[in-house]
């Protein structure tokens, strides 16, 4: 881009990456919880993330590695044996120096009212400590067996909390027909469908969709990480471009995520010539000496011929005063 559609460029930006001018980020948000969503960070941490994610990648790709990817090659020897150290800053290096909250919505795993650590055998019979995530599944007609069994209002529900896959105990495999290897999600479902004039799974519903809503979160969030980069000012449009489309890269490979590259696609895609055809032309002049000069200079071909000659005549005039 030249200069001026740069500035028409950035003249663009929303700053839809401020959270706090997002008017539709900050609606979905307030909407997910009023539904039932349980938000564990607040406004100004979620600024923090985009933030700290987007200087990462700032830092990872910097103007000088990037200009000698374009065959830019400069003459300061300063930086001659300076090593990339991009291949260090990977996903996991960046992971390991988030707070904890941000490292909780990155990693999205499953939230429930109660967690602990259990001694869990693998296929292979080794003992593995893992961490579950556990609810309370009530029981609507236990008042009338208590009675008669003593029987519990509740069964406790386990689950991995990274995966979501359900812990199977006796209390869990009696309301399933031989199912050993389900998810969270397709619990939810089984139990709405046949058990839900004889089971309170309030805090399964809330854990999933606490999950499904968390990875809705994060994926806005990344998102407008992308943006953030395209526009930022410490750099050209070109290259903001550059880096977000490798932080949108590398996070959908490493992470398993389905970012987009749409919308910075469509943003880089606009027209920002308003009509104008800029190119590298040769011109000639007379001096008044009667001496011809050439001369090179960058002209906007779709200005009219009355256009052009005011051009000519405020280079001409340069050039006088430069030869004078």
């Amino acid at each position: 881009m030249t200069i001026v559609q740069a500035e028409r460029f950035y003249e663009q930006d929303k700053k839809d990456y401020e959270l706090g001018n997002n008017k539709e980020f900050l609606s979905w948000l307030k909407s997910s919880i009023t539904d039932g969503y349980h938000c564990f960070m607040g406004i100004d941490e979620l600024q923090k993330m985009i933030d700290t994610i987007a200087n990462w990648y700032e830092i990872k790709y910097p103007e000088r590695e990037l200009e000698f990817y374009e065959g830019i090659r400069h003459m300061d020897t300063d930086f001659q044996d300076t090593k990339r150290i991009s291949n260090v800053m990977n996903i996991k290096q960046l992971l390991f120096r988030l707070p904890s909250r941000q490292y909780s919505l990155m990693k999205c795993g499953y939230r429930a009212r109660g967690w602990s650590h259990h001694m869990i055998c693998d296929d292979a019979g080794n003992p593995k400590l893992k961490a579950l995530i556990f609810m309370h599944i009530g029981k609507k007609n236990v008042e009338q067996d208590i009675m008669l069994c003593e029987e519990l209002p509740y069964f406790s529900l386990r689950a991995n909390d990274v995966t979501g896959d359900v812990f199977v105990d006796y209390d869990v495999k009696e309301y399933l027909n031989g199912e050993s290897n389900l998810s969270l999600e397709q619990l939810l479902k089984i139990f709405e469908e046949k058990y839900a004039d004889e089971l309170d799974f309030t805090e399964l519903k809330e854990c999933v969709y606490d999950h499904d809503t968390n990875m809705e979160l994060r994926h806005r969030i990344l998102q407008l990480v992308a943006l953030k980069l395209l526009y930022s000012r410490n750099t050209i449009p070109e290259r903001g471009y550059e880096r977000a489309k490798r932080f949108i890269n590398e996070f959908n490979k490493k992470l398993g995520l389905t970012l987009s590259t749409e919308e910075i696609d469509e943003i880089m895609n606009r027209d920002y010539s308003n009509g104008e055809k800029w190119e590298l032309v040769t011109k000639t002049f007379v001096d008044e000496n009667g001496e011809e000069h050439s001369y090179c200079t960058v002209e906007n071909v779709n200005k009219n011929d009355v256009g052009n000659i005011e051009d000519n005549k405020g280079i001409k005039g340069l050039v006088k005063s430069i030869f004078r």
